[in-house]
């Protein structure tokens, strides 16, 4: 990788890892600010209810004071003019006080300090009343001196100047009350308006940083991107410089393969026109010494002897020949096959493997073997490989049987997405843990060699399979049977497995 991609890279890992770590952080904040918020409204709204309860407490002795200074001086004017309406307002403002007094009784009874300072004035209230109406009841009967003397003496001031007294006593510590609430509000108002401020500060910084970050990971992946087109097209063309290399060396491999196989045939054959010369020779040569030593009996014994060495000696040699022979035959097949271009066409593998099946039920037969073909799904291959592959696969199956137990073989298959999967059981021989990819080396066998065959077949097989794009396994268990798996496209492009 180059120190640009690494680079890309790097921060387009960074970049995904601080923008979730921004949104973590921004939704803290978002729930601190929202508790502080609700905190600070709840304060704001305990400060309000403190300020009105206040001013409650401050209107209600208003009230008394009003009505009291209302009926004071309607009452002085009704004894001094003796007016009617004076009387009525008197009796108005006296009738009110009642109440105000009741109202400021009930918006001091969570203030214990103002209730101390409260007790005495609805004992003043009533003692002030009473004296306004004496005065009122003196003038109405015609005592109008009596009343206006009541009226010129001290009692009523006094207890005026005492409900005043004790009252603006009260009015004035709760204004002092209203003033630090008001400046309790106006702080916890400000308190939430720099939370408010603060917040959507933050929330803006964030917002604009995930901004930037999205931008920025955009633009190096845009970059990394453009990297990785580079390399891919980079990685394409040496593949395809790799690819042409492996089909030369295939093309010299097969050549070589070809060219080795048909030259040794020539020494070969003269070996076996050799042989048969010496076989020929040796007949002459044994049939003159057994002229002349027709007399002698144990010479005519070592003769024969050496005869029958000499035989067996010229049979090593011809089987050995004959083997070579089919070594060679293989390695010539091997090579043609090799060469061959593969013509993917749609197949029915139902009447591919039943026709192979076929071609071998004499044999079954004779072994005991039943062969069971199941429905198979049909594929776009090749198919004279195909042929090639699962007729070694059955011929397998059927010559390494197990003794003394009726042969069974069955071919199934299925669909696995865009492959293919054909397998072929036996219950057969088996085939030992140890020796499972062994048996796919050319001429390599396992097991008890009591069948003939040169172990090119297994080998030749999966040579196959991996020229069609697919792939060859196995499952077995010694003296349980064997099953061969073949996997392989749905659908072959010759254009993909050419240089295979």
């Amino acid at each position: 990788m180059t120190s640009t991609e690494t680079t890309a890279g790097s921060a387009s890992q960074k970049s995904p890892g601080a923008q979730p770590l921004l949104l973590a952080i921004g939704f803290v904040i978002v729930i601190l600010l929202s508790a502080a918020s609700v905190w600070l409204v709840d304060r704001s709204s305990d400060d309000a209810d403190t300020v009105i309860q206040t001013l409650d407490v401050q209107n209600s002795l208003s009230l008394i004071l009003l009505n009291l200074r209302r009926a004071e001086s309607a009452q002085r004017g009704y004894i001094i003019t003796g007016q009617t309406p004076y009387r009525d307002e008197y009796q108005q403002a006296a009738k009110n006080t009642g109440p105000a007094v009741e109202s400021a009784t009930k918006s001091i009874e969570n203030n214990l300090a103002l209730q101390g300072l409260f007790s005495e004035v609805p004992v003043l209230v009533r003692e002030k009343l009473a004296e306004m109406a004496r005065s009122v009841e003196l003038y109405d009967s015609g005592k109008v001196d009596e009343a206006r003397t009541l009226v010129r003496g001290g009692e009523g001031r006094n207890l005026m100047e005492g409900i005043r007294n004790a009252i603006v006593t009260m009015y004035n510590n709760e204004r002092q009350q209203l003033d630090r609430r008001r400046t309790e509000s106006t702080r916890t108002n400000l308190y939430l308006l720099a939370a408010s401020l603060l917040g959507s500060a933050l929330i803006l910084l964030i917002g604009g940083t995930s901004v930037y970050l999205v931008q920025r990971t955009s633009r190096q992946r845009d970059a990394a991107q453009q990297e990785l087109k580079a390399t891919n097209e980079n990685l394409e063309a040496i593949v395809a410089d790799r690819t042409a290399d492996l089909r030369e060396a295939n093309d010299e491999i097969q050549r070589f393969a070809y060219i080795v196989s048909h030259d040794l045939r020539s020494p070969l054959v003269n070996i076996m026109g050799f042989t048969t010369e010496i076989e020929a020779i040796k007949k002459g040569i044994f049939e003159q010494l057994t002229a002349l030593r027709k007399d002698d009996t144990e010479a005519l014994k070592k003769d024969v002897e050496m005869s029958r060495d000499f035989d067996e000696s010229l049979g090593f040699i011809k089987g050995s020949i004959g083997k070579m022979d089919r070594l060679i035959n293989s390695i010539l097949k091997l090579s043609r096959e090799g060469r061959r271009e593969f013509k993917p066409e749609y197949i029915s593998m139902d009447d591919l493997v039943k026709s192979i099946a076929d071609t071998v039920a004499h044999r079954a037969a004779e072994k005991a073997i039943e062969v069971t073909v199941d429905t198979l799904p049909p594929i776009k291959s090749d198919r004279l490989a195909l042929e090639q592959v699962f007729a070694n696969l059955i011929d397998n199956a059927m010559k390494y049987t197990q003794p003394g137990r009726p042969g069974r073989v069955r071919i199934r298959g299925r669909v696995d997405h865009a492959q293919v999967v054909y397998e072929v059981e036996d219950n057969g021989r088996g085939i030992a843990e140890e020796d499972h990819q062994r048996i796919f080396d050319l001429f390599r066998r396992a097991g008890l060699q009591d069948q003939p065959g040169e172990g090119i077949g297994l080998a030749h097989v999966r040579a196959l399979v991996r020229r069609l794009g697919g792939y060859m396994t196995l499952k077995s268990q010694l003296g349980e049977g064997t099953t061969f798996i073949v996997t392989l496209p749905r659908r072959m492009h010759v254009e993909e497995r050419q240089a295979a």
